[in-house]
């Protein structure tokens, strides 16, 4: 960081500055210029906030050199690859993640996850905890839904992935999903994250919708610096003055994002854009854009889904998007 000292700061107070830095373990260098001194600092910035030394006498402004994420950054790692096992890696190609928004039913998961993996999709989703805007909404079939979520995908050979909203709930989403989702409104739940920090199930973490990306990328830091590298970052969209669409669909932060961390990106149109006939095109913007997965809410019958069906792609709609992306990678590929 460099701190910036007001002009004509008196020299007993520098003095004080440079005292503390150095009663904190930090080095620095001493430049005066014309209007402002600034002071560089060399050390280990993680272990406080250094916006405290704005308090200090004399400091008019500190200017950060370094981000506040480090172990997620790209100085730290060049690329994060996670393994889920049986040959599937999110982080090597493109992955899909499909299914409905909620778990309804044990038939209606069913049907779906048959459709799905008839097209060699690998990882089902399903909510199982919803939470809703409105207590009269759908909530969500709970403990029993992950069962029903964890038997499906076991039936088609699949990976499952299910959003958790309480640690209370932690230990039955270890046994039953095999990557946990953190929903953009828990991206700042720092005491779930820390829970999820110490275990090393894989983690999905989507932003939140009114993240910056440094805000996103420091979320991921806390499961990071608590010993969960199998972190997989999400970005869904962000709230704006603009609603013709569920969410601004920030497409321009995913190159932004890779080229900023080591952590797999996937995207997430059908909350971006919470309208299903334009999850397609967005969905094949972001595969051009080189994300390492897409995850689409798909339904049989999205005018009878219990939640999310405004969004929700019906069979035929997938279909075609799935087989234009899967030639979208492949030309793209060839070019390479």
């Amino acid at each position: 960081m460099i701190i910036v000292i007001k002009k004509d700061t008196p020299e007993d107070i520098v003095e004080e500055i440079k005292e503390t830095l150095l009663s904190n373990g930090m080095s620095f260098d001493i430049l005066k210029g014309v209007k402002f001194t600034l002071i560089p600092v060399v050390g280990d910035l993680t272990t406080s906030d250094v916006d405290r030394f704005r308090a200090l006498p004399g400091v008019a402004n500190i200017i950060k050199v370094s981000k506040p994420y480090y172990l997620v950054s790209k100085d730290s790692k060049e690329k994060t690859v996670v393994d889920l096992g049986d040959g599937l890696k999110i982080g090597e190609g493109l992955t899909f993640i499909s299914g409905p928004c909620s778990v309804e039913s044990s038939e209606s998961i069913d049907k779906i996850a048959s459709f799905l993996a008839g097209l060699g999709v690998k990882v089902l989703r399903g909510g199982t905890y919803k939470l809703r805007t409105s207590p009269y909404s759908f909530q969500g079939l709970g403990k029993k839904g992950l069962k029903v979520l964890r038997d499906t995908a076991d039936r088609y050979n699949m990976k499952c992935i299910s959003e958790i909203i309480d640690t209370k709930d932690l230990s039955s989403f270890e046994e039953h999903v095999d990557i946990i989702q953190i929903g953009a409104r828990n991206m700042m739940n720092f005491a779930l994250l820390k829970e999820l920090s110490k275990i090393k199930k894989p983690v999905l973490l989507k932003r939140s919708l009114s993240a910056k990306v440094d805000d996103f990328l420091s979320s991921a830091e806390y499961l990071v610096s608590g010993g969960n590298e199998n972190v997989i970052l999400c970005e869904r969209g962000v709230q704006s003055f603009d609603d013709i669409t569920r969410s601004t669909v920030n497409i321009a932060s995913v190159p932004m994002i890779k080229d900023l961390c080591h952590l797999p990106l996937i995207f997430d149109p059908s909350h971006s854009i919470g309208i299903a006939k334009y999850v397609p095109p967005v969905a094949e913007a972001a595969a051009v854009m080189g994300v390492d997965g897409l995850m689409v809410e798909t339904h049989f019958n999205p005018a009878n889904a219990l939640s999310d069906g405004y969004q929700s792609l019906d069979f035929e709609s997938f279909e075609k998007m799935h087989q234009r992306i899967l030639k979208l990678i492949s030309f793209i590929n060839e070019k390479v």
